[in-house]
Order: C-alpha cells, then structure tokens, then sequence
C-alpha cells in the first residue's frame, strides 16, 4: 500500500499530506516499541502522554511517515489529519483489507455479560464445526492459538490484524467483546457487524463518561457499526432507547421479548431455563451458574438464530459450556473442606448484586463476600456496591482491589461509607490476608464469594508496579495449606 491509496480512500480525514504519493507502507503502527522498517506510525494525543513527542525515536527505528494531529516541526513525510484514532481505525481496515467482510462478525456489548456471551458464541459455532477466532477480556484466541492481554478490546491495530489472520487462516466468524472505551475511542471504527449484541446496562465508568447518558450513548453507537443487512440484538429493556433502521431483535422475560426466557432455575451444577423463540419452546442448560447466565445465552441464541442456525442445535451445544474463567468460577478444591468457594470478576453495584443474589438462592449456609475497588475509577460506585454486599452477604470483608496508583485509604473510605455498620464487616488491605480470613472463618456449608478481578493475573499498585495476583490461585494455593495442616493435625 502506497501513500496514494491512502490518500484516494481516506481523503475525507486529511487535513495535508506531506509524504511522496508513492511512497510504500508495509505496515502499520502505533506504539514505539511495534514499530518496523517500512511503518506509518500513527501518533496521538493521550490523557498522559503525547507520542508526538517520539517521532525522532519512530523514525530511528525504520517507520518510513507518520500521522498527526497537529503540524510538526520535522522535515519527515507525514499526514496531518483530524482525527488521529479515527484515521487509525479506518487505515487500519484499509491496509489489513476489510478482513470483516464474507466473514460473520459479532460485537457484544453491555455492563455485564460481555465476556461470557462473547464466548458463548464462540462455543456454539465451534462446537458446530465452524472455525473462528474470539477476543475477550478474558480470552483472546485467533484460529484455536490463545494469549493473554488485559485489555477488553484492543487498539483497532490489533483488532483488525487479528481479523486478517482469521480470515486467511479460513476463519469463518469473528467474536469481538467491544468495551464502551473502545467505542468512544474509535477502536473499532474499521470494522463492520453482522450482529451487534447489548446486554444490558448499569451504572459503572462514569469517572470516564461523566454521565450515565453519555454512557449509553456509547454503548448504543455499536448498532451505527453494523453492515447493510445487520442485526441488533438487545435486552428489551433497552427498548425504547434503540432508534436506528436496523433490524431490532429483543430477549427478556416479558410477553412483547421476542426470544422470551421462562422458568429459569439454577443450581451448583449449573442453569436451565424455557426460550420462546420464533420457532418454538426451547430448554436450555449450561453449565454456567447464574440467572444472569441464562439471559446471556438467550443473547447468543438469538443471535446465531437470526443467522440462520437451528436452535435446537444450538442448544445442545451449550450444554457442554463450563463458562468463563472468573465469571461465577466455582473452586471445585473447595469442597474438600466442606465450602463453596466463587471468584467472579463483578466491580460494579448491579454485578455485585446478581452475583450474591444467585449465590444465596443456591446456598445453605452463610454467604461472605471478599471485594473492593479498583483505583482512579468510579469513586460514586463504591459506596453502592459496599451497600448491595451489606445487605446481600453475612460477612463482608473489604479488601484492597488495583489501587492504580490511587491511595488504597481513600479507595476504603469510600467503601466503608456504604457499609452497614450493624453487621459483621473486616478490613484488611493485603487481599491475601483477605481471602485467608474468609476461608478461615466460613463454616462447612458456607459460601465465599472473591469479586472483583476475576481472570486477572496481576494486582496492579501502579504505573510502574504491578505483582502477580490470580485468585483462583491464590484460594487454591490456601485450600493446599489448610488440607495440609488437617493431615498432620490427624
């Protein structure tokens, strides 16, 4: 790809074009340390830094131009545009080759339930012998090859590199977990959508989006995404808020949803409920706990339905679903020591809610919740969310959650002002400590509930420092102890 094709295709973002017209682009950038001989470097204006600042560094290191926002004082080719994110999506798209076209595409987004629909999908059509890739925030797996970032949607970069691989790789769908910051980041911009899936919505990244309307907005803008003929998938109550000409598809419980879900019951093994369809009565199981779970899969139904697969099919290939990884992740190890242990990755009120509602229903004993707060977040949600474990849950004990550099104080000051006082609460900031107490202190037939990180490999403290954290791993690593120490006891 040339300077000119850029040009021809994408002149309506330019603002000038500084760069010979023939000048060969053999890859595309946007960080310092990706970058190789032959790339335009694509530089932005953050929050915390400018990569305007390193174009001598780019240039060094083999990127042949670069794309701005604003002009430059360098005698190097580059194209000042308007929007830098943007351009980013859509060049992207171009050099890669609109690898989202004849190839199934699907964006889920919501406040809950983006990762475990997502990968719902996936499971269905692979079990159905389709081949396929899935990024999520936790799992990211092109062609059946997994690795790991902690991002929920990749830079569009990324994405669309991604999708290129599929679908040279004879990739024939594309599963994409799609966070409202990518949204209003323009991560993906470049891409274009069979289907657009909602979940739902509640309160959480206001410290972003200032407003719960501007959030879902955001939310909302995935349905502009979608190709001629796409399909949007929503909670019927989200409704009222669609009003785009796309095909409007709902889920719900009520009589006007049109996938309608009915007699959902849910158990340590897992859930099953009734789908009205278009087609007909449905019963569906998975493995997955949660009623919240039984909406996701309604989602992913409806999805692939309105494609054309068999809901029957469909069906029965989530029966043999176990979940997600750090959603509603039961420990099995636990149960040697006659308790219920979940690591759920739930950081916002209504997450926290569903979460100890379902573990109630199932539970015998006593619920004690772990959780706190991530850092430079939300700070109006933690009070909520220390409000919904009080009532909820017998014991609450706070704990230290990824500080991101924010005083882990301050983070437990504002959660302490939601806790009910009248009932049993701990505070410990080391969440080992935490989790031990909770282990510690539960009784044969009670329920420790780990929320907050879910997947996630590492606490972060800061910009600098992030330590190794997993808390499956760590409650596994406790279970070990205490089994040890009862052998030797006996």
């Amino acid at each position: 790809m040339n300077i000119s094709t850029i040009v021809s295709n994408l002149k309506d973002l330019i603002l000038e074009v500084r760069a010979p017209y023939d000048l060969e682009i053999t890859g595309v950038s946007n960080h310092s340390s990706k970058v190789k001989k032959g790339d335009l470097f694509i530089c932005r204006r953050g929050e915390k830094f400018d990569s305007h600042e390193i174009i001598p560094e780019v240039m060094e290191k083999g990127a042949v131009a670069v794309v701005v926002e604003k002009e430059i004082d360098l005698d190097f080719p580059h194209i000042q545009v308007f929007d830098s994110r943007y351009f980013e999506a859509k060049v992207a798209s171009l050099f890669f080759e609109d690898p989202w076209k004849d190839v199934l595409t699907f964006g889920v987004t919501g406040t809950n339930g983006k990762t475990t629909t997502t990968m719902m999908i996936y499971h269905m059509l692979t079990s159905l012998g389709e081949k396929g890739s899935v990024l999520t925030t936790a799992v990211k797996r092109i062609l059946g090859s997994s690795y790991y970032d902690d991002i929920t949607t990749p830079d569009a970069i990324t994405i669309l590199s991604a999708m290129k691989e599929n679908k040279e790789g004879g990739g024939k769908f594309f599963a994409l977990e799609v966070s409202s910051h990518a949204l209003v980041q323009k991560r993906v911009e470049g891409v274009r959508f069979d289907v657009g899936i909602f979940t739902n919505i509640s309160r959480d990244h206001l410290d972003f989006h200032g407003t719960f309307e501007n959030y879902l907005k955001a939310k909302l803008h995935l349905f502009d995404l979608l190709k001629d003929d796409g399909v949007a998938v929503l909670n019927e109550s989200l409704a009222d808020a669609f009003n785009r000409k796309s095909r409007k598809i709902t889920f719900g419980t009520s009589k006007n949803a049109d996938y309608r879900l009915g007699n959902i019951e849910v158990n340590w093994e897992g859930t099953q409920f009734v789908l009205e369809t278009p087609d007909g009565l449905l019963k569906v199981f998975t493995k997955a706990i949660g009623d919240f779970n039984a909406y996701n899969a309604a989602a992913a139904i409806a999805a692939l339905h309105q494609l054309g697969y068999d809901p029957k099919e469909l069906a029965s290939s989530l029966e043999t679903f176990t979940g997600v990884e750090g959603r509603f992740e039961v420990v099995r190890g636990a149960k040697k020591i006659g308790l219920n242990v979940v690591v759920d990755f739930a950081h916002s009120p209504d997450a926290l809610e569903k979460l100890l509602k379902n573990v109630r229903k199932i539970s015998q004993g006593r619920v004690i919740v772990v959780f706190g707060a991530g850092g430079n977040s939300d700070r109006g949600k933690r009070p909520m969310m220390s409000e919904v474990a009080s009532k909820l849950a017998n014991v609450v004990i706070l704990t230290t959650d990824d500080p991101r550099g924010e005083d882990p104080e301050q983070i437990m000051e504002d959660l302490i002002k939601g806790i009910d006082k009248r009932k049993p609460y701990l505070v410990l900031f080391d969440r080992r400590e935490a989790i031990e107490t909770a282990l510690t202190i539960a009784n044969r037939g009670d329920s420790v509930v780990i929320a907050g990180r879910g997947h996630e490999r590492y606490q972060i403290i800061d910009e600098e420092k992030k330590v190794p954290f997993k808390d499956r791993e760590v409650v596994e690593e406790i279970l070990r102890e205490k089994l040890k120490g009862r052998k030797y006891a006996q």
